[in-house]
């Protein structure tokens, strides 16, 4: 058999006033407070997120930033070198040689335009090549080679 248990009226109506009483419970329970509370919430989510991404972002510039700056420095060190050899003795020589054709005091400068340095290789090198050894060649094979190839 079941049991059923009666309460008083007043039993209901003084649980009823007990909710009322306590201020939290009636503003969360009002639906509109609960929207609100989740905007909010959400505002707070993504101010949260943007400020990492920012962050993120800030942390990847600054490590091309030093990045850059070593690479600026490696080349700063490299130009430095480069300053104490120019500014040495045998390195002014070899430059004004080769751009301003000075020549030492025993020594003769030949300017050969561009035009005719390919023919004027071709020459040195066949006056410094070994002359060719002269085989007895017959008179047909010359006139072959006149014809096939002219003077």
């Amino acid at each position: 058999m079941d049991r059923v248990i009666y309460k008083p009226k007043k039993d209901f109506i003084n649980n009823e006033e007990e909710k009322s009483k306590n201020p939290i419970n009636s503003v969360i329970g009002n639906s509109f407070v609960k929207i609100v509370l989740i905007g909010v919430s959400l505002f707070l989510f993504y101010s949260i997120y943007n400020s990492v991404i920012i962050t993120y972002q800030k942390i990847e510039i600054s490590k091309h930033a030093r990045e850059e700056v070593d690479k600026l420095r490696l080349e700063n060190l490299k130009l430095a070198l480069s300053l104490e050899s120019m500014s040495s003795q045998e390195y002014i020589e070899v430059q004004a040689r080769d751009r301003l054709n000075f020549s030492g005091s025993d020594e003769y400068i030949f300017v050969i335009p561009d035009s005719t340095l390919k023919s004027a290789q071709e020459q040195i090198q066949v006056f410094f090549s070994e002359p060719e050894e002269k085989t007895d060649t017959q008179v047909y094979e010359v006139w072959i080679d006149f014809l096939k190839n002219g003077i």
